[in-house]
This record gives C-alpha cells, sequence and structure tokens, in this order.
C-alpha cells in the first residue's frame, strides 16, 4: 500500500484490545505489585512505565498493551482516564497511595492491595511491560521524564491527545547517510522548511 502525500494517515489514540477499560486497572495493579520495593515508585513513574509499555510496544507490533488513550501533561504522558480510574481503585480498597518525602520532591507511592488478573494479557504484553518495569527500575521520576520528554511529547500542548504513531518518533542524531536520503527526497519531492 503506497503512502498517499495528498491526505494524512489515521492517527490511533484508542486501540480496542480483549478487556476494554479493565486492562488498564490491571496493569495498574500489576505494576504497582511488581515496582512494591522500587527504590523510587510514584504516581508519575507509574504513568511512565504505562506510556512506555504501550508505546514501545506499539511501535514494535503496531498493537499497544492497554490500548488506552493518551494525552500530554506537564510531566510527561498519561492515560486520559489515569485520575478518575485511581480514585475509583482508592474506593473500592484496590490501591492506597502513600506520601512520603524522598530527598527534595514528595513522592505518591501507589501500592496494589489485591492482585492483578493479567487473563486479558498475552505473555507479549506481559514482557512489554515488565522492560518498562526493568529499564526505569533505579530510576526517579525525574530521570524517567527525561526519557517520555522527547520529539513525541514535544510535538503536543498540554491537554493534547497523544497518537499511538508518535512511537514511531526518534530522538537519535540522524546518522550522515540517513540526512543525504532525506535531503534527497526532500529536494525530490520539493520541500522546503520555513
Amino acid at each position: 500500500m503506497a503512502l498517499s502525500l495528498n491526505r494524512p494517515p489515521k492517527l490511533t489514540y484508542k486501540v480496542d484490545l480483549p478487556g476494554g477499560q479493565s486492562r488498564l486497572r490491571e496493569a495498574v495493579l500489576y505494576i504497582c505489585a511488581k515496582c512494591e520495593a522500587a527504590p523510587y515508585f510514584g504516581l508519575t513513574k507509574l504513568n511512565k512505565i504505562l506510556w512506555f509499555s504501550d508505546f514501545s510496544s506499539f511501535a514494535e507490533r503496531n498493537q499497544p498493551v492497554t490500548g488506552r488513550t493518551y494525552q500530554r501533561l506537564e510531566h510527561g504522558p498519561a492515560p486520559v482516564e489515569m485520575l478518575p480510574l485511581l480514585s475509583d481503585m482508592q474506593k473500592n480498597n484496590e490501591i492506597s497511595i502513600e506520601s512520603s518525602r524522598i530527598l527534595t520532591f514528595d513522592e505518591r507511592r501507589p501500592k496494589a492491595l489485591v492482585s492483578a488478573s493479567m487473563r486479558d494479557f498475552s505473555p507479549s504484553d506481559r514482557a512489554y511491560i515488565d522492560r518498562a518495569i526493568d529499564r526505569f527500575w533505579d530510576l526517579p521520576a525525574l530521570s524517567v521524564s527525561d526519557v517520555s520528554h522527547g520529539v513525541g511529547w514535544k510535538s503536543r500542548v498540554n491537554g493534547d491527545l497523544m497518537p499511538y504513531q508518535l512511537s514511531y518518533l526518534s530522538d537519535e542524531r540522524l546518522g550522515s547517510a540517513a540526512k543525504a536520503r532525506l535531503i534527497k527526497v526532500a529536494k525530490a519531492h520539493k520541500w522546503r522548511s520555513q
């Protein structure tokens, strides 16, 4: 299928997966349980782990883990329904959120009070979550923010929805050969920077 230069491709903000919204709830429980002993783990880091799981999964296999809609927030991407979900989970005694002072910041650490049901998650889905947990395990929220505040996040303003296709963007510098090819294509199509 050829990409049309006249019509932009349809962007994906949400993907309906088995389990629907409960996938986010169960992923939150799973991550909270796995991160209970992490040296740093607060609500911001929880959002980063979810974002990294979903967007890296989409980049590699064209399917996210939770399928939920993300938005750009000041401290990084987060699922749109995260705050109401966490509130609901607290009311239902599924999680608790404990505040404590860590160095120079306040950490709001979520803790799972019930076990996650991962029946709707494939082994591959779990692997993406586990990889995100491993990547961010020792990092405080500020260091994790450096990862999530890349070109995709910078292309939006606070409150904007973040399509999964942002996962295709890279913060890596182009090598000289790739840059030369891009310039050649731009010249052939008479693209100009503004």
